[in-house]
């Protein structure tokens, strides 16, 4: 505590006490999950995850209830509305204000504060405290705060009014920062959807449309050409045997484009090579190596155009050699076709050794028919990415086939103006990057005002006020509204402890029939089982032991009772 006033002075009228001084500190907890009776009720529940991406200051609920009983057989304590809940645990450090009453996972330590503290003043602390939380915290596989040790970290009080002031100055100074942060972010929305725009005009052939006026150049011309090379090629390797198998990739069919006549339209089948790893030789990470052929997965696009080497593993060479369709070779497109990355792509521009890929990606080559940079950029245009979510919306397990890359059909300009499109595109795209760099990095300095601006609040340096209050009587007031709080509590428990016993007292159908001197509803019994609330498993544990009752009609319903030779 000492050391913790140490790092700065407060200003007059001021003083350090710590959390728990200002509140009570309550730990959350976990209903059994085995249990079905304690989940689906009307108690909002808080975990640690529901906070994750979470910006707002005050949660109504979570993603999971919790019931009465399930608050009633487990830690979970019912925090009122106001209470403030700090994340101790995967991650420490999330915080939010209860909106309504609600419970925690115990991956919170909570504070109910006082009536003379300001809850949003705590909040707004508590955002500044997780480096000063995970110092105090421990433990192995993660870290975890204390209650103990999350009670002891240092509080700033000062008079309730200097309070509400500082929040007030806060929220309006947060609040144009997220104006401001909301701005920021629609241009980089509108940067992402000119990306897109840009890639329809290139490949509709917009971006060239005065270029090519004066030019003579003709696709269509160029497909047959390589056409009939391909031809060539394969019946001088048919006559000249020299392999026993020979690809037949002459047989491609195409047209000229009804828009623009130098541009021809094809399917990508037999224009370019698609390979990926045959099922029967897929990989387990025991066969990963510390030296050999590089072995990428979709990591390596993680990093823009660029193919990035990085995050590679090592395969044997043995394993590599077996499958000569995939070895990659300099300006190869990779194109991730499962998982969650589909749709993920990448160019090879330097390739530092002999490398392979795992079995989620395709390996593309453009081949003399395109520039590989403009199939590149296909690939990560508008029609391929509305494939890419067809397939996401219409399986759990989203899949792109060869098939589905083959069946493409685009238009195809000539090479040189291939190389134009890209020429543009590249220098557009250089722009779009700077921008959104600018955006990123004001961002970052929005999140480091705000840092600033906490810092300066509960250093007393964010606003100027006079006070003649004494902060060390209203630290006895809150001392003696705590008091008062917990003997309340403590009156509530024993209540709470004299209902627990009675639900305890419940017992099987079986059982209760076996005690029971006479036939007994089936309304009474579902009331005395431990069934009550949850008619299916009562019905449920009926049908088990169906065979062991016998039915007593009476003038106004049917009665049970065991067989005589169970009882």
């Amino acid at each position: 505590m000492k050391e913790q006033q140490e790092k700065y002075n407060l200003p007059e009228g001021w003083i350090w006490t710590t959390i728990d001084e200002v509140g009570i500190v309550v730990s959350g907890g976990t209903p059994s999950t085995k249990n079905k009776e304690f989940w689906g009720g009307d108690i909002a529940w808080i975990t640690p995850a529901d906070l994750s991406g979470y910006s707002e200051k005050y949660i109504l609920k979570g993603s999971r209830n919790i019931t009465q009983i399930g608050l009633d057989y487990s830690s979970a304590k019912l925090l009122p509305k106001g209470s403030v809940l700090f994340s101790s645990r995967a991650p420490i450090g999330y915080v939010v204000l209860a909106q309504n009453t609600l419970t925690t996972s115990q991956g919170f330590k909570n504070l109910i504060p006082m009536n003379q503290v300001d809850s949003e003043y705590i909040y707004y602390y508590f955002l500044t405290l997780k480096s000063q939380a995970e110092q105090v915290a421990s433990g192995t596989t993660f870290l975890e705060l204390s209650a103990k040790s999350f009670s002891k970290l240092p509080f700033p009080l000062c008079s309730l009014d200097e309070q509400r002031l500082i929040v007030s100055q806060i929220d309006l100074l947060f609040s144009k920062l997220d104006e401001a942060k909301k701005g920021l972010r629609t241009a980089n929305s509108s940067l992402k959807i000119y990306r897109q725009a840009l890639l329809k005009n290139a490949f509709e052939g917009q971006l060239t449309s005065n270029w090519r006026k004066d030019l003579r150049i003709d696709a269509y011309q160029e497909l047959t050409d390589i056409k009939r090379k391909r031809k060539y090629k394969y019946d001088t390797e048919v006559n000249n045997k020299k392999r026993k198998k020979i690809k037949i990739d002459f047989e491609f069919s195409y047209e000229r484009d009804n828009r623009i006549s130098s541009w021809a339209v094809s399917n990508l089948d037999n224009l370019i090579d698609i390979n990926a790893r045959i099922g029967w030789r897929g990989l387990t990470k025991k066969e990963y190596t510390s030296e050999g052929a590089l072995f990428l997965s979709v990591h390596s696009l993680n990093y823009g155009k660029n193919v990035v080497f990085k995050d590679a593993n090592f395969i044997s060479i043995q394993r590599y050699e077996e499958s000569p369709e995939i070895q990659l070779k300099e300006n190869d497109i990779l194109l991730c076709k499962d998982g969650a990355g589909i749709g993920k792509v990448g160019i090879i521009k330097k390739l530092p050794d002999i490398a392979t890929v795992n079995s989620s990606l395709l390996v593309i080559d453009a081949r003399e028919v395109f520039n590989p940079d403009f199939l590149y950029y296909f690939f990560l245009g508008p029609d391929m990415q509305r494939l890419v979510n067809e397939k996401i919306s219409g399986s759990a397990i989203p899949h792109l086939f060869q098939k589905d890359i083959k069946k493409f059909k685009l238009k195809v300009p000539p090479i040189l103006e291939q190389d134009k499109i890209v020429e543009i595109l590249e220098s557009r795209f250089t722009l779009v990057d700077n921008l959104e760099k600018t955006i990123d990095n004001v961002l970052n300095e929005i999140i480091a005002l705000k840092h600033s601006i906490l810092k300066k609040a509960f250093e007393g340096r964010l606003v100027s006020y006079t006070s003649n209050e004494s902060v060390e009587n209203l630290l006895n007031d809150i001392q003696e509204e705590k008091r008062l709080y917990l003997e309340n509590q403590k009156e509530m428990n024993r209540s709470k402890s004299k209902q627990k016993k009675k639900m305890e007292e419940k017992k099987s159908i079986l059982d209760i029939l076996k005690k029971s001197d006479s036939p007994i509803s089936a309304q009474e019994l579902w009331e005395k089982s431990t069934s009550e609330g949850d008619i299916e498993r009562f019905y449920s544990e009926i049908k088990e032991i169906y065979h062991q009752i016998d039915e007593v009609k009476s003038k106004t319903e049917s009665l049970l009772t065991l067989k005589d030779e169970n009882k």
